[in-house]
């Protein structure tokens, strides 16, 4: 539902219109002019104005000018001018629209909805422009996260109903948010994310709701909130668990259908918004501290959806770096660089306790000091080459407490890879060399050297 704000002084006009108005199911605020105007604009934040040019008490055109500065909203303007040079001045001051009297009823509908939809673009724009740069990458091709990549999509088609991500640290919660949008009946709207573990309460209770002109110190403007600004999309609300106890009433009743106030505000606003929520701590454990309300965990997690740690999907470490060395080398000027061998097999061995985030980051690193186009196990942190000196990961130790562990040389660690890759692709040549990331020639004179016979072509 809009809310307009109807400026005109004629007292019969703005009774017929603001009721014709209201028939098409928009709240409508009359004023008879200039001052009551602004004290109005002041107080609530409007979808459009539909403003009378000729007021008794001031300036139709600094009235235009006023509305129109910064943050301000669609004017249309209405008037008895009908003269050229009051037009092009109106538009020039930013109108949305300029309608000479008597406004027959099928122009008033058409200028009022190419202003809301003036009104949506900018509120996508300001959505767009808190989105984080970067989009997602959405690789792999492991069972387990084929499963992951099933669930999003099944969640998905329910375009109202809250999803709760849980993983690690750096598992891809962000990006699974953004696909889950991307495949949903919502992806042409907004997709807006923000982290509670950033803001103060006050400051999270205005990013989420909004505020109203002087609802606290500095707040000089009514501003729509995060949840205005989603509105027809999807709000992904990242480290849940950090959620301030008097905000999670506010936000349960949102996620139940109830309107809400901006900060400040007395009029009630509704939003249809699909809320994606993410944490990398237990939420039960959460409830069960009493940080968080049970009534709010049970309405987070209607779908629920458990994203695996890189350590569990060792098949999809060399998708993803290659992936970010093409991303990193792109942005560095250096398309000649390739991880060598040994450096894919560090890749292999390394059990990422940083998820995928720590492997972006290690690519990062490794473009920035590689001295040449091979990427080598040189160009990597002291912690992922040492996982190439020992055969237990440390997340098989567990599993392996009677072994002995046993010193492995760089050599023969990476001759171990190239023949379990080689074995793995069933002795087929091509497909060996696309999974290493090397040339036929270089994996046919691996295996020569190491004694294995590949095919001949």
């Amino acid at each position: 539902m809009t809310t307009l704000l109807l400026v005109e002084d004629e007292e019969d006009l703005a009774f017929a219109m603001g009721r014709l108005l209201e028939r098409e199911g928009h709240t409508v605020d009359r004023a008879s002019g200039f001052r009551e105007a602004l004290r109005l604009s002041a107080a609530r934040l409007y979808d459009a104005v539909l403003l009378d040019l000729g007021l008794p008490d001031g300036d139709g055109f600094d009235l235009l000018e006023r509305l129109r500065e910064p943050d301000g909203c669609p004017v249309i303007v209405q008037t008895g001018r009908d003269d050229a040079a009051s037009a092009v001045r109106a538009l020039r001051l930013g109108a949305a629209d300029y309608l000479t009297k008597p406004i027959e009823p099928e122009a008033l509908g058409l200028a009022l909805r190419r202003a809301l939809e003036a009104s949506d673009l900018k509120r996508a724009l300001e959505a767009t422009r808190r989105r984080p740069v970067d989009g997602p990458v959405v690789l792999g091709s492991s069972p387990v996260w084929l499963r992951v990549i099933s669930e999003i999509h099944s969640a998905a088609a329910a375009a109202r109903t809250p999803v709760l991500l849980q993983g690690e640290s750096g598992t891809g919660k962000q990006v699974a948010a953004e696909l889950l949008h991307a495949v949903s009946p919502r992806a042409g709207r907004p997709f807006v994310a923000v982290n509670a573990a950033c803001f103060s309460a006050t400051l999270l209770d205005s990013e989420l709701f909004g505020h109203e002109a002087g609802a606290f110190t500095d707040a000089r403007v009514a501003r729509r909130g995060l949840l205005e600004l989603a509105s027809g999309g999807t709000l992904f609300l990242d480290e849940i668990a950090e959620l301030p106890r008097e905000i999670q009433p506010k936000l349960l009743r949102v996620l139940e259908g109830h309107p809400f106030r901006r900060v400040g505000g007395e009029r009630e606003i509704r939003c249809d918004v699909r809320l994606v929520s993410a944490s990398n701590r237990r939420l039960a454990d959460e409830v069960a501290a009493g940080r968080l309300r049970e009534d709010l965990y049970h309405r987070l997690r209607v779908v629920e959806i458990s994203l695996p740690p890189l350590r569990v999907r060792p098949e999809d470490v060399r998708e993803l770096g290659l992936e970010f060395l093409s991303r990193s080398a792109a942005q560095a000027g250096r398309s000649d660089l390739y991880f060598s061998v040994e450096a894919c097999a560090c890749l292999m061995q390394y059990s990422w306790p940083g998820n995928v985030r720590e492997l972006r980051n290690v690519v990062e690193r490794a473009v920035i000091f590689a001295a040449g186009p091979a990427i080598g196990p040189q160009d990597f942190p002291a912690e992922v080459r040492a996982a190439v000196e020992s055969p237990l990961r440390p997340d098989r130790v567990g599993r392996a407490r009677d072994a002995t562990p046993v010193e492995v040389r760089l050599d023969e660690a990476v001759r171990r890879h190239i023949l379990a890759v080689f074995d793995a692709c069933g002795g087929n040549l091509t497909h060996a060399a696309a999974r290493l990331g090397i040339s036929r020639p270089t994996l046919r004179d691996h295996l020569q050297r190491y004694g294995a016979r590949g095919p001949a072509a």
